[in-house]
């Protein structure tokens, strides 16, 4: 008898250990993929404000939205894909154009430097881009399409945490342990809404991504398609406004990133 009972006893602690191991292993497997995901999100906002600062630089050199808008719509793209908050500071530039013996070829000059920055930014953004950790490893930085991934991959551990075991199946279970207590708390009967509030307070909530948090940017055509574009597009703005363009030739040279002067 006293076998049987030791046996009863093993069998139950394994299933409990089973039943624990199955639910709070899960949770914790989620929690700390949850956890990655909002160190994933913090980092991704960084890219996303770079690529707004040069959308609101590219916004500068064209002399306006209106000029923006005409660029980007000549290059086969739209302009409310490339929408940055109002405020938003400017990129600092990083790069010096070369001498340029007009001032047309200046501006063109520094044109070509903005469309690039904002051309590597939304690639990194977008993308991510390769990063040496040394020893002959090689990862892929922070980027909108992993990220949208890992929410989705989140999501199917989330649904299945909340599908399978359920806290109100554990208690239930542990309860049924003790046939008296059973009886005096009627948790057989937990059935209806009491299980189902239990549930529902330790459910995880599925993550869900608005548009407007991780908007999605269109890969810009390589320099090399637009390059004779670039030029025409800068020879009209200096033929239809030249003060505005010497005025802001004026304003780059001042601003330009202070190490490389």
């Amino acid at each position: 008898m006293a076998n049987f009972k030791d046996l009863t006893d093993a069998l139950t602690d394994e299933v409990l250990s089973d039943m624990a191991e199955s639910y709070f292993g899960a949770r914790v497997d989620v929690d700390d993929a949850l956890e990655l995901f909002h160190e994933v999100s913090e980092k991704l906002h960084v890219k996303l404000y770079r690529v707004f600062k040069v959308c609101a630089l590219l916004d500068k050199i064209c002399l306006g939205p209106e000029g923006l808008d005409d660029f980007l719509v000549s290059c086969g793209l739209s302009r409310n894909r490339f929408y940055h908050p109002a405020g938003v500071e400017c990129a600092e530039i990083m790069e010096k154009p070369s001498f340029a013996f007009t001032a047309r070829g200046e501006y063109v000059k520094w044109f070509v430097i903005v469309y690039k920055m904002l051309l590597e930014r939304v690639e990194d953004y977008m993308h991510g881009s390769i990063r040496d950790e040394g020893g002959g490893r090689k990862v892929r930085t922070v980027n909108r399409d992993d990220f949208f991934r890992m929410a989705d991959e989140i999501n199917v551990k989330i649904e299945k945490v909340n599908r399978n075991v359920t806290a109100s199946d554990v208690l239930q279970f542990t309860k049924s342990l003790d046939p008296e207590a059973m009886r005096k708390e009627k948790i057989a009967g937990c059935v209806g809404p009491e299980c189902k509030a239990i549930d529902n307070e330790m459910a995880f909530t599925v993550i869900t991504i608005k548009d407007i948090e991780f908007p999605e940017f269109p890969d810009l055509p390589p320099y090399e398609e637009v390059k004779s574009y670039i030029s025409g597009y800068c020879s009209q703005v200096w033929a239809r406004d030249k003060v505005k363009v010497r005025a802001l030739l004026k304003d780059l040279r001042k601003n330009v990133n202070k190490e490389l002067i």
